[in-house]
């Protein structure tokens, strides 16, 4: 497959999940709760289980909820008018979703209920254990900001979801993973090579004439900051 065709396979998702939280108002409360539940996570003690139990939860919504509004544009595209057996076809769409919510539900009562109802453990982290947490968190966040600045400045500025754009993503994530480095490791040297890297991710962005230096230093700024602000002010109460 050629390197195009790849990059653009990605912008195709990426535009068709934009396209549903467009159109969609279930669609932006389920990318909103995403969000929150996730963050939220950060002020438990959760295991490594039981986050990746409540991270497959959360994306089985968002997952079942795309196929859901595929089935309803298509439908719609076949007939306007009413028939019942697209009528059908849309209310077992919709009743994926309700299962999926419904097991998230579960999940979410089965995780935090103890958690919430003893409030031993809320605003309790432990930053050595959680590390991993921390990063995905980080890594996560990077990615939704970035990809929320290329859509709202996208007509402005150009690119797509992987290429161009008002923010460089891949320098973005690049100083985001350097800076968790330089908060977890004490070597010196260590952290230089990690932000040497990530400054040659920003240098080849810009070399390839991919992003302007100014897209590529907003990017720096987003991912250091973000990264930053998750292990410092947040794992700060632990």
């Amino acid at each position: 497959m050629k390197r195009g065709n790849f990059i653009s396979s990605f912008n195709y998702a990426v535009q068709g999940i934009i396209s549903s939280i467009r159109t969609e108002r279930n669609m932006k409360i389920h990318y909103l709760a995403a969000i929150a539940v996730i963050v939220g996570s950060l002020f438990f003690n959760l295991t490594r289980v039981e986050f990746m139990l409540l991270f497959f939860a959360v994306t089985f919504v968002l997952t079942s909820e795309l196929i859901n509004t595929a089935i309803e544009r298509t439908v719609d595209l076949v007939t306007q008018s009413y028939n019942p057996v697209a009528k059908l076809a849309k209310d077992i769409a919709a009743g994926a979703v309700l299962i999926a919510s419904l097991n998230a539900l579960v999940v979410g009562y089965l995780i935090f209920f103890d958690r919430l109802n003893t409030g031993t453990e809320l605003l309790v982290f432990k930053l050595r254990s959680s590390n991993p947490h921390l990063a995905f968190v980080a890594v996560f966040l990077v990615i939704v900001l970035v990809v929320a600045g290329k859509l709202l400045w996208m007509h402005r500025s150009g690119g797509t979801f992987f290429q161009g754009g008002a923010v460089s993503g891949h320098t973005a994530l690049a100083f985001c993973m350097a800076t968790i480095i330089s908060l977890i490791v004490v070597k010196g040297l260590v952290i230089g090579l990690a932000y040497f890297i990530a400054f040659l991710v920003a240098q080849s962005r810009v070399e390839g004439k991919i992003h302007k230096v100014s897209e590529v230093v907003l990017g720096a700024l987003v991912g250091s900051l973000v990264a930053f602000i998750i292990y410092r002010l947040v794992g700060y109460y632990g």
